[in-house]
Protein backbone atom coordinates (compact mmCIF):
# COMPACT_ATOMS: atom_id res chain seq x y z
CA UNK A 1 0.00 0.00 0.00
CA UNK A 2 0.94 3.18 -0.99
CA UNK A 3 1.72 6.21 1.21
CA UNK A 4 -1.83 7.00 3.07
CA UNK A 5 -1.95 10.64 1.77
CA UNK A 6 -0.99 9.87 -1.06
CA UNK A 7 -3.14 6.73 -1.33
CA UNK A 8 -6.43 8.58 -0.21
CA UNK A 9 -5.77 11.29 -2.32
CA UNK A 10 -5.60 9.37 -5.11
CA UNK A 11 -8.94 9.83 -6.76
CA UNK A 12 -8.37 13.60 -7.23
CA UNK A 13 -4.89 12.83 -9.08
CA UNK A 14 -5.44 13.73 -12.64
CA UNK A 15 -2.28 12.37 -13.78
CA UNK A 16 -3.38 8.79 -13.28
CA UNK A 17 -5.93 7.12 -15.90
CA UNK A 18 -9.30 7.44 -14.95
CA UNK A 19 -10.28 4.18 -14.88
CA UNK A 20 -6.90 3.92 -12.11
CA UNK A 21 -8.27 6.93 -10.31
CA UNK A 22 -11.88 5.11 -10.01
CA UNK A 23 -10.19 1.65 -8.99
CA UNK A 24 -8.88 3.27 -6.02
CA UNK A 25 -11.56 4.82 -5.17
CA UNK A 26 -13.29 1.21 -4.72
CA UNK A 27 -9.79 -0.02 -2.99
CA UNK A 28 -10.34 2.71 -0.10
CA UNK A 29 -14.18 1.64 -0.11
CA UNK A 30 -13.05 -2.00 0.77
CA UNK A 31 -11.07 -1.20 3.23
CA UNK A 32 -13.27 0.65 4.93
CA UNK A 33 -15.95 -1.91 4.23
CA UNK A 34 -13.43 -4.00 5.86
CA UNK A 35 -13.28 -1.81 8.76
CA UNK A 36 -17.02 -1.16 10.21
CA UNK A 37 -17.87 -4.45 9.40
CA UNK A 38 -15.42 -5.44 12.33
CA UNK A 39 -16.87 -2.89 14.38
CA UNK A 40 -20.40 -3.78 13.35
CA UNK A 41 -19.79 -7.24 14.44
CA UNK A 42 -17.33 -7.00 17.60
CA UNK A 43 -20.19 -5.01 19.41
CA UNK A 44 -22.54 -7.07 18.52
CA UNK A 45 -20.48 -10.06 20.08
CA UNK A 46 -18.37 -8.39 22.68
CA UNK A 47 -21.12 -5.25 23.93
CA UNK A 48 -24.39 -7.22 23.56
CA UNK A 49 -25.49 -6.45 27.21
CA UNK A 50 -24.71 -2.41 26.82
CA UNK A 51 -26.88 -2.33 22.79
CA UNK A 52 -29.58 -2.98 25.52
CA UNK A 53 -29.55 0.49 26.49
CA UNK A 54 -31.36 2.83 24.06
CA UNK A 55 -28.52 5.56 23.00
CA UNK A 56 -26.15 3.09 22.03
CA UNK A 57 -28.47 0.55 20.13
CA UNK A 58 -29.78 3.31 18.19
CA UNK A 59 -26.05 4.58 17.14
CA UNK A 60 -25.43 0.94 16.23
CA UNK A 61 -28.36 1.09 13.85
CA UNK A 62 -26.80 4.49 12.15
CA UNK A 63 -23.83 2.50 11.77
CA UNK A 64 -25.55 -0.56 10.19
CA UNK A 65 -27.43 1.82 8.08
CA UNK A 66 -24.78 3.70 6.52
CA UNK A 67 -22.67 0.42 6.31
CA UNK A 68 -25.50 -1.12 4.10
CA UNK A 69 -26.14 1.52 2.33
CA UNK A 70 -22.35 2.50 1.50
CA UNK A 71 -22.21 -1.12 0.10
CA UNK A 72 -24.42 -0.48 -2.50
CA UNK A 73 -23.03 2.56 -3.58
CA UNK A 74 -19.45 0.41 -3.89
CA UNK A 75 -21.26 -2.11 -5.89
CA UNK A 76 -23.28 0.22 -8.07
CA UNK A 77 -19.67 1.76 -8.88
CA UNK A 78 -17.26 -1.41 -9.19
CA UNK A 79 -20.48 -2.99 -11.60
CA UNK A 80 -21.72 -0.86 -13.22
CA UNK A 81 -25.28 -0.67 -14.75
CA UNK A 82 -25.72 -2.74 -17.91
CA UNK A 83 -29.69 -2.96 -19.50
CA UNK A 84 -30.54 -5.08 -22.00
CA UNK A 85 -31.45 -3.45 -25.84
CA UNK A 86 -32.08 -5.60 -28.29
CA UNK A 87 -31.18 -8.82 -27.11
CA UNK A 88 -27.26 -7.28 -26.39
CA UNK A 89 -25.70 -6.06 -23.27
CA UNK A 90 -26.09 -1.39 -22.88
CA UNK A 91 -23.55 -0.38 -20.87
CA UNK A 92 -25.60 2.71 -19.43
CA UNK A 93 -22.49 5.01 -18.39
CA UNK A 94 -23.97 7.55 -15.38
CA UNK A 95 -21.06 9.40 -13.05
CA UNK A 96 -23.76 10.50 -11.05
CA UNK A 97 -25.76 7.13 -10.21
CA UNK A 98 -24.61 6.88 -6.98
CA UNK A 99 -25.11 10.78 -5.54
CA UNK A 100 -28.51 9.66 -3.51
CA UNK A 101 -26.76 6.93 -1.91
CA UNK A 102 -23.79 9.39 -0.73
CA UNK A 103 -26.39 12.04 0.50
CA UNK A 104 -28.03 9.63 2.22
CA UNK A 105 -24.78 8.52 4.33
CA UNK A 106 -23.97 11.99 4.70
CA UNK A 107 -27.34 13.01 6.07
CA UNK A 108 -26.89 9.43 8.63
CA UNK A 109 -23.75 10.90 9.31
CA UNK A 110 -24.94 14.82 9.97
CA UNK A 111 -27.78 12.95 12.92
CA UNK A 112 -25.23 11.08 14.43
CA UNK A 113 -23.07 14.15 14.77
CA UNK A 114 -25.86 16.07 16.48
CA UNK A 115 -26.96 13.35 18.66
CA UNK A 116 -23.66 11.87 20.22
CA UNK A 117 -20.93 14.84 19.38
CA UNK A 118 -21.94 18.06 19.04
CA UNK A 119 -23.91 18.03 22.64
CA UNK A 120 -21.23 18.73 25.56
CA UNK A 121 -22.93 18.01 28.73
CA UNK A 122 -26.01 15.39 29.85
CA UNK A 123 -28.53 18.25 29.98
CA UNK A 124 -27.80 19.07 26.00
CA UNK A 125 -27.98 15.55 25.23
CA UNK A 126 -31.03 14.97 26.71
CA UNK A 127 -32.08 17.48 24.96
CA UNK A 128 -31.44 16.84 21.70
CA UNK A 129 -32.33 13.24 22.06
CA UNK A 130 -35.81 14.30 23.14
CA UNK A 131 -36.56 16.56 20.10
CA UNK A 132 -34.89 14.09 17.76
CA UNK A 133 -36.94 11.26 18.98
CA UNK A 134 -40.69 13.61 18.49
CA UNK A 135 -39.94 15.07 14.93
CA UNK A 136 -36.91 13.15 13.33
CA UNK A 137 -35.20 16.50 12.43
CA UNK A 138 -31.03 17.03 13.72
CA UNK A 139 -31.11 19.49 16.22
CA UNK A 140 -28.41 21.98 17.80
CA UNK A 141 -28.79 23.30 21.80
CA UNK A 142 -28.87 27.13 22.07
CA UNK A 143 -29.39 29.15 25.37
CA UNK A 144 -31.96 32.05 25.10
CA UNK A 145 -32.99 34.29 27.93
CA UNK A 146 -30.94 31.94 30.18
CA UNK A 147 -32.70 29.06 28.73
CA UNK A 148 -31.40 25.93 27.22
CA UNK A 149 -33.73 25.68 23.87
CA UNK A 150 -32.95 23.74 20.26
CA UNK A 151 -33.14 25.03 16.86
CA UNK A 152 -32.77 23.18 13.57
CA UNK A 153 -29.53 22.88 11.42
CA UNK A 154 -29.93 22.32 8.19
CA UNK A 155 -28.29 19.28 6.34
CA UNK A 156 -26.52 21.76 4.36
CA UNK A 157 -25.44 23.89 7.11
CA UNK A 158 -24.00 20.98 9.12
CA UNK A 159 -20.73 20.73 6.98
CA UNK A 160 -19.29 23.80 8.57
CA UNK A 161 -19.82 21.96 11.74
CA UNK A 162 -18.75 18.67 10.67
CA UNK A 163 -15.72 19.60 8.35
CA UNK A 164 -15.08 23.09 9.00
CA UNK A 165 -14.95 23.81 5.66
CA UNK A 166 -16.53 26.62 3.68
CA UNK A 167 -14.95 26.45 0.29
CA UNK A 168 -17.22 22.98 0.06
CA UNK A 169 -19.95 23.78 2.26
CA UNK A 170 -22.10 23.77 -0.93
CA UNK A 171 -21.22 19.89 -1.26
CA UNK A 172 -24.72 19.16 -0.05
CA UNK A 173 -26.07 20.98 -2.83
CA UNK A 174 -24.68 19.40 -5.42
CA UNK A 175 -25.39 16.45 -4.02
CA UNK A 176 -28.86 17.49 -3.83
CA UNK A 177 -29.60 18.08 -7.56
CA UNK A 178 -28.30 15.05 -8.79
CA UNK A 179 -30.66 13.09 -6.53
CA UNK A 180 -33.79 14.96 -7.29
CA UNK A 181 -35.40 15.79 -10.64
CA UNK A 182 -34.34 19.50 -10.87
CA UNK A 183 -33.83 21.83 -13.89
CA UNK A 184 -29.62 22.13 -13.21
CA UNK A 185 -29.33 18.31 -12.14
CA UNK A 186 -30.76 16.95 -15.62
CA UNK A 187 -28.75 19.14 -17.48
CA UNK A 188 -25.45 18.22 -15.72
CA UNK A 189 -26.91 14.65 -16.36
CA UNK A 190 -27.42 15.15 -20.30
CA UNK A 191 -24.15 16.97 -20.33
CA UNK A 192 -21.84 14.19 -18.73
CA UNK A 193 -18.93 12.18 -20.46
CA UNK A 194 -19.51 9.50 -22.69
CA UNK A 195 -16.96 7.24 -20.97
CA UNK A 196 -15.14 7.96 -17.50
CA UNK A 197 -13.34 11.08 -17.24
CA UNK A 198 -12.20 9.83 -13.57
CA UNK A 199 -14.88 11.05 -11.79
CA UNK A 200 -17.04 8.05 -11.59
CA UNK A 201 -15.88 6.65 -8.07
CA UNK A 202 -15.78 10.45 -6.61
CA UNK A 203 -19.27 10.34 -5.22
CA UNK A 204 -17.94 6.70 -3.48
CA UNK A 205 -14.86 8.45 -1.73
CA UNK A 206 -17.17 10.96 -0.40
CA UNK A 207 -19.05 8.29 0.77
CA UNK A 208 -15.93 6.52 2.07
CA UNK A 209 -14.91 10.22 3.88
CA UNK A 210 -18.31 10.22 5.66
CA UNK A 211 -18.31 6.45 7.16
CA UNK A 212 -14.83 6.59 8.16
CA UNK A 213 -16.05 10.05 10.10
CA UNK A 214 -19.18 8.15 11.13
CA UNK A 215 -16.92 5.24 12.42
CA UNK A 216 -14.61 7.42 14.61
CA UNK A 217 -17.64 8.85 15.95
CA UNK A 218 -19.22 5.37 16.93
CA UNK A 219 -16.04 3.75 18.16
CA UNK A 220 -15.84 7.11 21.11
CA UNK A 221 -19.68 5.77 22.28
CA UNK A 222 -18.12 2.70 23.48
CA UNK A 223 -15.28 1.45 25.89
CA UNK A 224 -12.17 1.21 24.97
CA UNK A 225 -13.61 1.92 21.46
CA UNK A 226 -9.78 2.90 19.57
CA UNK A 227 -8.34 -0.83 20.57
CA UNK A 228 -11.04 -2.52 18.32
CA UNK A 229 -9.07 -0.68 14.96
CA UNK A 230 -5.61 -1.38 16.66
CA UNK A 231 -5.89 -5.00 17.53
CA UNK A 232 -7.53 -6.16 14.36
CA UNK A 233 -6.11 -3.50 11.24
CA UNK A 234 -2.29 -3.35 10.19
CA UNK A 235 -0.41 -0.17 10.96
CA UNK A 236 -0.99 1.14 7.39
CA UNK A 237 -4.39 0.67 7.22
CA UNK A 238 -5.10 2.40 10.57
CA UNK A 239 -3.56 5.47 8.87
CA UNK A 240 -5.58 5.19 6.02
CA UNK A 241 -8.58 5.14 7.87
CA UNK A 242 -7.30 7.84 10.18
CA UNK A 243 -6.51 9.66 7.33
CA UNK A 244 -10.39 9.40 5.86
CA UNK A 245 -11.78 10.07 9.45
CA UNK A 246 -10.17 13.28 9.38
CA UNK A 247 -10.95 14.67 6.13
CA UNK A 248 -11.47 18.22 5.63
Amino acid sequence: MKKPNSFVRAPFDESLPPEQRTERCIELSELMMKIVTHIICYTLVDYRELLKEERLSVAHALLQRVATTHLCNQKLTKEGLVLEYKGQPFTLHEEYKTMILTRSVYEHLVVFYFLFEHPKTEVERALVWKNWKNSGKSFEVVEENGKLGVRKVSYAQAWNYLFQNAEKAQFYGHLSIHSHPVFQGLILYQSQGLTDQGNDGIPLYFSCLFLAHLCRLFLKQIPDGQNIIRNEFSFQEQRVFSALSHMT
